[in-house]
């Protein structure tokens, strides 16, 4: 899409809080000359690593008779302890297999209110053998989310280091006191002015600053940065500052390396896209250094992503499967497919014309065949954008 496009609008350097400029504008080829990493991407000089050798399934989950929406039934064997690629044009089947029938019945979500909208049921189907003891479904809803440091649960350690530290010793404060609530905006950091029949007016609080805490909390500091201004962190800052603590160094290095460092704590979790929100919760499950083996099921991870993440998100899938866990992916991008230990196509084509299983083997394997996936995967796999 971007090789065809007409004009390209080229935003960086980097993201989040250092990005929102426009590092490069004009036809593909004119950005493709200059020094940003679309540039590189485009010229060729950075590549997804390929060479990677092909893992051997170590067990295989199988399914039988799955017949949901367009599916038709049959025997589905997928390979366990490698990583899988689940591919095949749009409405061929792959979210009815894996996430409606597969992802329902081996990761059933919890009913939390008294209608439930949402489907519940997995897809028809006469039985799954095979399966880990644990599955974990990685969408990309930020329902649940209300910031990074909130999901990844880094406050509630940071409270505690600032607890200990000799200012808040000196100062008397505690964990509970350190974090009580501002008393005149209550905690939401903006006060509230009716104006009667004219919409209210909020305004910064000023005995706070706006952060709902306590005047007291600017008063304690941890290497030079105050408790209030913990809020206002990128992941990469607060890591550099306090990845030396056993407690937080782990999560705060899981989101570093699945490219969220750029996030900031308190960043409103409805501001996250929905690529970011699954990276956070892969970043979540890397942190918990979980001993059970476990089968991730991701729903096209790639959306949205530019090369570069695309190349980090490989590594980061390649890490899961060496620390003895299995990976499917549900995605379209050739580039991940390619680096997949193992595929599934399903068509041959979309609605009622897909629903079968027309080819698996390895990203060569279907390279060499005739399905609509092979001419992509074997682009790339012969170096190719």
């Amino acid at each position: 899409m971007i090789q065809a496009a007409d004009q390209l609008v080229d935003m960086g350097p980097g993201a989040g809080v250092v990005g929102g400029e426009i590092v490069a504008a004009g036809h593909p080829k004119v950005v493709a000359e200059g020094k940003t990493l679309t540039a590189k991407w485009l010229r060729g000089e950075r590549r997804i690593d390929l060479a990677r050798e092909r893992r051997e399934p170590k067990a295989w989950l199988t399914i039988r008779g799955a017949r949901a929406n367009n599916l038709r039934g049959g025997t589905i064997g997928i390979p366990l302890g490698v990583l899988v690629g689940i591919c095949g044009v749009s409405g061929s089947g792959k979210s009815t297999l894996m996430i409606d029938t597969i992802g329902r019945a081996l990761d059933p979500k919890k009913i939390t209110t008294s209608v439930a909208r949402e489907p519940m049921e997995p897809g028809e189907h006469d039985s799954i053998k095979g399966a880990p003891v644990r599955t974990v479904l990685l969408d990309q809803v930020r329902k649940g989310i209300r910031s990074p440091g909130l999901f990844l649960d880094l406050f509630k350690p940071l409270l505690h280091l600032y607890s200990e530290s000799d200012d808040a010793k000196a100062l008397g404060l505690d964990e509970e006191n350190l974090s009580k609530r501002c008393s005149v905006c209550g905690g939401g950091g903006m006060i509230r002015t009716d104006m009667g029949f004219l919409p209210d007016v909020h305004t910064l609080c000023e005995y706070c600053r706006g952060t709902g805490l306590r005047p007291e909390a600017w008063e304690v500091r941890v290497r030079g940065v105050a408790f209030p201004e913990l809020n206002h962190l990128t992941i990469d800052e607060a890591y550099d500052l306090f990845g030396h603590e056993e407690t937080l160094a782990r999560k705060l290095k899981a989101a570093k390396d699945v490219g969220l460092g750029y996030l900031v704590l308190r960043q409103p979790g409805y501001t996250l896209s929905g690529g970011e929100a699954q990276r956070l919760r892969i970043a979540k499950d890397l942190s918990r250094m979980t001993v059970s083996r476990t089968l991730y099921i991701l729903d096209e991870p790639t959306v949205g992503q530019h090369m570069e993440d695309v190349a980090r998100l490989i590594e980061v899938l390649h890490r899961l499967v060496e620390e003895g866990h299995s990976v499917i992916v549900i995605e379209h991008h050739p580039h991940l497919l390619a680096a997949c230990d193992w595929l599934i196509e399903l068509g041959p084509g979309g609605g009622p014309e897909g629903g079968l299983v027309i080819k698996s083997g390895t990203p060569e394997t279907l390279a060499g065949g005739r399905t609509p996936t092979s001419p992509y995967l074997k682009n790339v796999l012969g170096g190719g954008l």
